[in-house]
């Protein structure tokens, strides 16, 4: 019989969890299945319920939310490859889950995990931070951390909403001024003004933006983009190759590929893990993890993992 734990953010994405424990009644039969469900109560808490999951002789943990959820669910699941990682997308960008071609669908997404098939993803940390698509620092982190800020004024589902992200983007561009940076990596040390530089260990932020449209997670390299300053008039041309997959082939774009990058600042700002903004200590040390994870994906995808 296969021990399933599902960890179920109550509050992500703004959408209800309320049908989750039916459909996971339906999928998984109680002759088969022993299926755990657990609700987090607080920031980390994820994390702490697949680590009791893992310790109890779970084989599969789920994690039911967005890309936060998701993040700290992986992090107790590094631990062990032998356990698998299945993951129920319900929050505003759902990255890893949409690189990975799993189903956005709640029902669909629950019967790939009865399916099972799994594989062995890389995973990177950023100053010691695990992170599974991408980490950076720029202007999607300043982003990031007024997009947090406006949630906390606000009430109800709308916080997390794409209007006050899309609010958050004019308000920073505003005033937000590209920086010099120093740029390290195995291959090469370079000086570079920034607007923003992402580390992608998967191809897209969320919602379809690839920023680093030939990101793999199974070739043991990042893949870098350093986008360098640009007129505004310039950003709608720009956002059309972010959403199709043209990104790199921007003249205000550089992309490269490492296993290591150390990025310096004299005022670094916010950077970001999986789109989570935090205030870290420069230098910031990014570092890849090959073959890290298992999750379960469907074993026929048209992007690579």
């Amino acid at each position: 019989m296969r021990k399933i734990v599902v960890i179920i953010n109550p509050i992500s994405g703004g959408r209800s969890k309320a049908d989750i424990a039916a459909i996971t009644r339906k999928v998984f039969s109680a002759r088969d299945y022993c299926v755990d469900l657990c609700y987090t109560e607080y920031s980390g808490h994820a994390q702490k319920l697949a680590a009791q999951g893992i310790a109890d002789g779970a084989d599969t943990i789920v994690a039911v939310g967005g890309d936060g959820t998701v993040n700290e669910v992986g992090k107790a699941l590094i631990a062990d490859t032998s356990v698998k990682f299945g993951i129920v997308p319900m929050g505003s960008g759902n990255g890893l889950a949409r690189h990975a071609e799993i189903p956005l669908d709640t029902v669909q997404a629950f019967e790939l995990i009865r399916e099972g098939y799994s594989e062995l993803i890389d995973y990177g940390d950023m100053n010691g931070h695990i992170f599974f698509t991408t980490a950076g620092t720029g202007f999607d982190a300043e982003v990031g951390q007024r997009f947090a800020e406006m949630g906390r004024r606000n009430v109800g589902p709308i916080k997390r909403g794409p209007f006050t992200y899309l609010r958050a983007i004019a308000e920073m561009s505003a005033t937000y001024v590209p920086k010099e940076y120093t740029i390290m990596t195995d291959e090469e040390v370079f000086h570079q003004k920034a607007f923003l530089i992402t580390v992608g260990n998967a191809a897209q932020w969320g919602n379809k933006a690839y920023i680093a449209p030939h990101a793999s997670q199974q070739d043991g390299l990042f893949s870098i983009s350093i986008v360098k300053p640009f007129l505004y008039i310039e950003a709608p041309m720009m956002a059309v190759q972010l959403m199709s997959r043209q990104f790199d082939r921007n003249e205000h774009v550089r992309s490269i590929e490492s296993k290591h990058l150390r990025i310096l600042c004299d005022n670094i700002g916010y950077s970001h893990v999986d789109g989570e903004p935090m205030l870290l200590p420069q230098p910031l040390d990014v570092t890849m993890h090959p073959a890290g994870l298992r999750i379960i994906v469907p074993k026929e995808r048209n992007s690579i993992l």
